[in-house]
């Protein structure tokens, strides 16, 4: 009986006490804040205010999108050609989402210019989506190599890789 009883009171304080936990198979994400590396701020300007303008495609927010839009614009120089203007002008005059993201491959095709030349002041990636536009594909510019779709935004938000890397200065 003895001997019963101090099984059942073992019994007991290992119950109250509780197994070991396991650690469990998903863990909860941290959201990391990846910020871009920049060694010039003034001609970083530019491409920041592309990158909000990314953002906002991303986050499918057309009428975020027209009012970054306007701060690419400021930014923009006075030679820059015509097509980049009209596709500026084109995402802040509508609020349809594919169509801004059509204008702005126009205008990722300028800072990419931008970038390779040195002239963006910070370091950018070139992501590659193929799926994009119809199968026919897209690149645009992030400041991290994260894979953050603008064209799918929420549908296909990692569909794309990184293609190249460019080194500001």
């Amino acid at each position: 009986m003895k001997k019963l009883l101090i099984l059942a009171v073992t019994v007991l304080l290992m119950m109250s006490c509780g197994t070991p936990k396991t650690e469990q198979s998903t863990k909860v994400e941290e959201k990391v804040e990846l910020k871009p590396v920049v060694y010039n701020a003034k001609k970083a300007k530019g491409a920041k205010a592309y990158l909000k303008l990314s953002e906002c495609l991303i986050a499918a927010n057309p009428t975020a999108a027209q009012t970054f839009a306007k701060k690419v614009e400021v930014t923009l120089p006075s030679e820059v050609s015509n097509e980049v203007k009209e596709a500026i002008t084109a995402i802040i005059n509508t609020d349809d989402l594919e169509a801004q993201r059509k204008s702005f491959e126009v205008v990722t095709a300028y800072y990419t210019e931008i970038a390779k030349s040195g002239e963006a002041g910070m370091d950018l990636y070139v992501v590659h989506c193929p799926m994009a536009f119809n199968n026919t594909g897209a690149n645009w510019l992030s400041g991290t190599n994260e894979v953050v779709n603008p064209y799918f935004g929420d549908k296909m938000l990692h569909c794309g890789r990184v293609m190249e890397t460019i080194k500001g200065k």
